[in-house]
Parts: C-alpha cells; sequence; structure tokens
C-alpha cells in the first residue's frame, strides 16, 4: 500500500505530525496506521498503531505576502496533519497502548475499513449493538456495548440534532437483539409508533409496544399499537411523591397534617384513591362539638387550605384506589411507552420522577427472585426538568440521583435525553459514564459536559458545534474508541418529526384550487 505521507519533527506514545502532499485528499477525524517496534513478549515486533487526524493544515512557505507562481506553489505547499494514538490490536483483539513513539520518517498509511472495522466490531460477551457509522468511514459500523450501559448514558443535543432519533434507533436495537425490556417516559410522543414500519408504517411485529396514558394526556392519532391508562393509587405513592404532586410548597404544619392522613388511611390496609384523601380533609372540616366547628383559627384555615390544594390536583390528575401493576411495564421484549404529551410540565414532571422512583423500588423488591427479575432501560426525555440543580423539586432530584447512583448495581440503566446538560444537577451528570453528543453550540451546555465527563476532551468539545443532524460524538466505555458516527436508519417509526411546510402548503393550495374550480 501506497504511503500517504511521513512522520515529522517529535513524536510521542500518543500521537505525532506528519507531512503529505497537498493535492492528496485526507479529511479531519479519518484514520490512519503508522509501524512502531513495540517491547512485547519474546521480544520487540513491529505492531500496527490506528491513530485519527486532530489537526489539519495547507502551508507553503514562499505564499507569505509576495506572490508566488502555480508552479512554486505545487511545488512548495503541502499538508501538515497531528494524528493522536489510539492503539493497537494486542494478540486477543484488545485495544493496547503503544509503549514506543513512532520513528521520524516512519511512513503512515491511510487505514482501511477493513482494519478499522476490527476495532470497532465490539465484544459478543458485552452484547454490541449496531446504532451508527463512522461519519468519514460510512462503511464501517460502531457498535455501543449494551453491557456498559452499566455507566448510564447521557444523549445531550441542541433542538432537532437528531437525540430523539438516536434514543429510538438504540431503543430499536435493544429489543431486537436481547428480551430485555425498555421504558420510555415520553414528553413529546417521539416513541408511540415504534411499533410501526419506518417505509410503509405497517406493523413489524418484532417486539411488543404499548402505549400508556395518564388520565388527561392527550391521545396521539395514528397510533396502532395497544393503549392503557396510566394509573397510579396513592398506596403506591410514597408521602414526597404526594406532596410532589401538590404542587406548590406545603407549610410544615400541613406537611404533618397531610402525612397523618395518609398514616391513618394506610394503617386500614385497603386501597384508597386521592378522592378518599380529600374526603378526609373534608371531615375534619365539618367535625363539631358543643360549641360549633372543632377546627379553629388557623388550624382550620390550614385544613381549608389542603383541601384546595388536593381538590385542585384532582383536575389535574386521577389517583384511584388500585392502581398499575409495575411489572406490567417491564415485560420481556416489550417498550413501554409512558406518553405524557399535553399535561402540564409541573404534572409532567411530577409523573417522571414518580415513574423512576415507581421503577427503581420494584426492582429492589424483586431481585432477590430470579424468575422474575429482568434488568431495566429507562430512556427519560426532557431530563434537566426532573434532575435540575435549579429548578426541580429535592423529590424529584432525589429520585433521579439515587437511580443514577444506584441503578445498576439492581439492574436499571437509565439514559438521560435532554438539550440542557447545563441545567442538570452536576452530582447526577457526574455518574454518567457514557455520552452521545450531538450539535451543541452553547458554551456552558459544552463547558459542564467537559467538566463531567473524564473521556470528553477539550478538542472533542471544539467539534460539536460543526456536526451536522445526526451526527454524533460517542465517548465513553460503551464503545471501543471515541468516534465521530452518523445514525443509522431507523427500522421502526419516528414521530418527532417537524411539520413539512412546503408539503403542507402544496397540499392547502392543491384543495384550494379544487375548491375554485368546483364554484364554477
Amino acid at each position: 500500500m501506497e504511503a500517504i505521507g511521513k512522520v515529522i519533527e517529535e513524536s510521542t506514545p500518543s500521537g505525532f505530525l506528519f507531512k503529505a502532499e497537498i493535492d492528496r485528499p485526507i479529511a479531519l477525524h479519518d484514520y490512519v496506521y503508522v509501524e512502531v517496534e513495540e517491547p512485547l513478549e519474546g521480544g520487540v515486533r513491529p505492531v500496527k498503531v490506528l491513530a485519527e487526524i486532530l489537526g489539519l493544515e495547507a502551508k507553503n512557505p514562499l505564499a507569505t505576502e509576495r506572490l508566488v507562481t502555480e508552479l512554486q506553489a505545487s511545488l512548495y505547499s503541502y499538508k501538515l496533519l497531528r494524528a493522536e494514538i489510539l492503539g493497537y490490536l494486542d494478540e486477543r483483539g484488545r485495544i493496547t497502548r503503544p509503549k514506543t513513539a513512532p520513528n521520524p520518517n516512519t511512513p503512515v498509511y491511510r487505514a482501511e475499513d477493513g482494519l478499522l472495522q476490527e476495532y470497532f466490531k465490539g465484544s459478543e460477551e458485552l452484547i454490541p449493538l449496531r446504532v451508527g457509522r463512522l461519519t468519514n468511514r460510512p462503511g464501517v459500523l460502531v457498535p455501543i456495548h449494551l453491557q456498559d450501559l452499566q455507566y448510564h448514558l447521557g444523549i445531550f443535543a441542541a433542538t432537532r440534532a437528531g437525540k430523539s432519533y438516536f434514543a429510538g434507533k438504540l431503543i430499536e436495537e435493544i429489543l431486537l437483539n436481547t428480551p430485555f425490556p425498555v421504558v420510555v417516559i415520553d414528553i413529546h410522543a417521539d416513541y408511540v409508533k415504534m411499533d410501526q414500519r419506518a417505509g410503509d408504517g405497517g406493523r413489524h411485529g418484532d417486539f411488543d409496544v404499548v402505549v400508556y396514558y395518564p388520565p388527561g394526556a392527550s391521545k396521539i392519532e395514528g397510533v396502532t399499537a395497544e393503549k392503557r391508562d396510566l394509573l397510579i393509587s396513592p398506596k403506591q405513592l410514597t408521602n414526597e411523591a404526594i406532596i410532589e404532586l401538590l404542587g406548590a410548597t406545603l407549610g410544615e404544619m400541613q406537611e404533618i397534617v397531610l402525612r397523618g392522613i395518609l398514616r391513618q388511611l394506610r394503617s386500614r390496609r385497603e386501597a384508597f384513591g386521592l378522592g378518599d384523601v380529600t374526603a378526609e380533609v373534608q371531615a375534619k372540616l365539618e367535625e363539631e362539638n358543643e360549641k360549633g366547628g372543632k377546627l379553629k383559627g388557623s388550624e382550620r384555615t390550614r385544613y381549608q387550605s389542603l383541601l384546595s390544594r388536593l381538590e385542585d390536583l384532582e383536575e389535574d390528575v386521577s389517583l384511584p384506589p388500585s392502581g398499575i401493576n409495575i411489572g406490567d411495564l417491564i415485560r420481556p421484549k416489550t417498550l413501554s411507552v409512558i406518553c405524557l404529551n399535553g399535561l402540564r410540565s409541573r404534572i409532567q414532571d411530577a409523573y417522571c420522577s414518580i415513574i423512576i422512583d415507581l421503577i427503581f423500588r420494584h426492582i429492589l423488591s424483586t431481585r432477590a427472585e430470579k424468575a422474575r427479575f429482568l434488568p431495566v432501560f429507562l430512556f427519560v426525555e426532557e431530563a434537566h426538568r426532573v434532575a435540575s440543580k435549579t429548578g426541580g423539586s429535592r423529590y424529584a432530584v432525589r429520585t433521579v440521583s439515587t437511580a443514577v447512583r444506584e441503578g445498576a448495581k439492581f439492574g436499571l440503566f437509565l439514559t438521560l435525553i435532554s438539550q440542557r446538560p447545563r441545567s442538570i444537577d452536576p452530582d447526577i451528570l457526574s455518574n454518567i459514564g457514557n455520552y452521545a453528543v450531538f450539535r451543541i453550540t452553547n458554551a456552558q451546555d459544552q463547558y459542564m459536559i467537559e467538566n463531567a465527563s473524564e473521556s470528553f476532551s477539550h478538542r472533542l468539545i471544539e467539534d460539536l458545534p460543526g456536526l451536522n443532524q445526526g451526527e454524533a460524538v460517542l465517548v465513553g466505555p460503551f464503545v471501543p474508541l471515541p468516534a465521530h458516527i452518523m445514525t443509522l436508519k431507523r427500522m421502526t417509526m419516528h414521530h418527532g418529526v417537524t411539520p413539512n411546510l412546503k408539503e403542507i402548503m402544496d397540499s392547502v393550495n392543491l384543495s384550494l384550487e379544487r375548491r375554485e374550480k368546483a364554484r364554477w
């Protein structure tokens, strides 16, 4: 194979500079290799060391302020490229960092697709899932290791950069290749049509999809998946979760009253709903003695205020005596979509944190029962709202923080999806080990990602504003090497697509023309 350049100046085991002809097309983030003499067991042997091009300049020492002829420009122009060494494949196929540097004048070769695929083939023991291809090498598929989602995943991007489509591709690969359940907390109804094929809209039948709607959520037109009501009973919730649903901060005495009523209802060991809680407060207000109502002054005002909040809550949510069996949400080879579309933001956020809490507690309770235990992959859209460092509730932040910190030990693997990583609590972000980052232009978001991730270097951060839609940087233990990828096309339908105004305009204009012709 013909060399594309030669190593010049200083080189180290972590990188080198090389010089190439000016007319040789070489792209940023393409891959090259050099041979180095590496001390191995049994002696020193040559190994092929893979490197990624991270810097590229075109130079001509004559092209200063004075004009040069085309012949001079051609003769003295060259490219100077900086490459970062990624490693070589050892006898077991593991990527290993070299301990020696390439010598000056060592030939540099463009890495062929076949060689690259060896680096990106993944380990079958870790369950590789193909979700993308290298941006500069579309023939090389990039897997992510499902096992390494034990370190959780953050999918971050500016709006319409491709984060939900990528999440859908990952969900699809999990369900097509494993029996594990996936749960999505879906704020914008992006995932409700994943039982349909992307091409013709027909049902694929490769895995089950169930869409759960809480009372008051908007039903999405054209959904062919099984639809169920998401009913949650107060008996399933912690006191803190019910207080979270009430929204406004309760006074200390109101909280004591509410906790006392809930404790009393639970002690009866009977099912109870939100209406029963309201009725208990109403009954307290109606209690009388020989002097009239028992409750007087500020105490009566306290109960009246609590009653008003409970009545307001009943208008927003329904908490019946009997709630959903959480085990139904996590059935094998099933995608459970919790569609919160159309609900008020506060109610969406409360449902989101409650679902995370219920699933985590269910997994804890079934962990010892091997016949019932299944790891769960939980995807959370708009994660910055429930995991917020400033605007989120204490209950929501504590719930997400606990799930991220402790969940993997018990089989709960989280994926947080957000267009505002700067708003996520730093303690939560620091427990995310894997990143799929699409185009991000906000400097605060870039800063948060760089500081939260040990693997996300400044040079990768600099690439983020220039990414095209669907392109991402993958970093973390779930990929064999950090990679710039383009998301593969999905087999399933993606519902979160911005309306095509040209198509709508043409359709409306055609209807108007037909109506005008019909008049004559």
